[in-house]
């Protein structure tokens, strides 16, 4: 990785290739091969390979990797395959968890650029063209990803809400601007489902760690301390909300706590122990953390959801302001703290009028 150029590139930056450079690598075409795992969502998954195989850029094949569905989704696929010889399917003979098939979707696809795609998600027009031209026109740059639209899928309705583009061109960002990325995305830093990716990122970064429930996100920080990525100013994805959500089980609480740690590491592996930049960057991010801990806190307060509130109450308090086995006094402030405002959220969410429910807050992690 030593002997990449970050030459051209700005803090979140632009940078645009000669039209010279840009009509050659035109000439070869990158191949995308798209990677999808899925479990017991058949429906889902046959509506996410279809809208790659009628991308305008033609993918050279879809690889869904199925982790031991116990519905039809196996026979879905398989008659998608008949169907168009693009589609390659996997099977686990049992299920992996997860993070496990994500690996092997990937690990089997052959394309110079890689695609990732969430059974549950679709790609909008345009996508893969629009990425693997970026891809072609801008060699330095690793990984792209883009903007999505909220797809609200409930049994009583179906809509779409676009998401507002977060620039009005394409950035480009890198390991010299990623922890102030991080600061200000933080909720969502990335749409897995718009990735699109060099072949050699995947080589070089390495696999999805199933050590952690948020592996995507984990990946993310590690390709971006690696290589330039840029967000492309368009929607790449509709990003399914249902009541099936994976991000719904696991809860909001547990994917910040696991944030809290990916970019903890990030910073650790960033600057020397105990130098200035890196207790700065720390304190930084345990500070922005606990702020949207308390916005956590805050909001299922109000809608009169305890636990959620409770448990997002001590993630702010127990985590983020005191170091880990902390002794003495603070110890003992720490339990105070969190026990005294335990009761009093408790005993305000039962007072709280219930908030009038909506589509959105069905979909979304409490």
């Amino acid at each position: 990785m030593g002997g990449r150029s970050r030459r051209g590139l700005s803090d979140i930056g632009i940078y645009m290739e000669s039209n010279l450079t840009a009509m050659s690598r035109s000439k070869n075409p990158l191949t995308i091969s798209v990677a999808i795992a899925t479990y017991n969502r058949s429906a889902m998954v046959k509506s996410a390979v279809e809208a790659a195989l009628t991308q305008s850029r033609a993918p050279l094949e879809v690889v869904v990797s199925d982790d031991a569905s116990t519905d039809d989704t196996i026979s879905v696929i398989a008659n998608l395959a008949q169907a168009d010889p693009r589609v390659k399917l996997l099977r686990q003979e049992t299920n992996s968890g997860g993070v496990r098939n994500w690996n092997r979707a990937i690990q089997a696809t052959t394309g110079d650029l890689i695609a990732w795609c969430s059974d549950d998600d679709c790609y909008r027009a345009g996508h893969l063209g629009a990425s693997a031209a970026y891809l072609e026109q801008h060699p330095q740059i690793g990984m792209v990803h883009s903007g999505f639209v909220d797809w609200i899928d409930t049994p009583e309705a179906s809509r779409m809400e676009e998401r507002a583009l977060r620039y009005r061109k394409t950035s480009v960002f890198d390991q010299r601007n990623l922890l102030r990325y991080m600061l200000r995305y933080y909720n969502w830093p990335f749409h897995p489902s718009t990735i699109v990716m060099r072949r050699r990122v995947w080589e070089e970064v390495g696999a999805f760690n199933p050590a952690y429930a948020l592996a995507d996100t984990e990946w993310f920080v590690r390709a971006v301390r690696a290589f330039p990525v840029a967000m492309l100013a368009r929607h790449g994805v509709n990003n399914r909300r249902h009541l099936g959500n994976w991000s719904n089980r696991l809860g909001s609480v547990a994917m910040q706590r696991e944030i809290l740690e990916i970019v903890d590491h990030a910073i650790a592996e960033a600057y020397k122990a105990r130098s200035v930049r890196r207790q700065l960057w720390s304190q930084a991010w345990r500070t922005n953390v606990r702020l949207r801990l308390l916005l956590t806190v805050y909001s299922r307060l109000r809608s009169g959801h305890a636990d959620a509130a409770s448990a997002a109450w001590n993630a702010a308090l127990g985590e983020t302001i005191f170091p880990k086995h902390s002794a003495g006094i603070f110890s003992s402030l720490q339990g105070r703290l969190v026990r005294t405002g335990d009761q009093w959220l408790r005993a305000k969410a039962s007072r709280a009028l219930p908030v009038a429910d909506s589509s959105r807050q069905r979909v979304s992690p409490l």
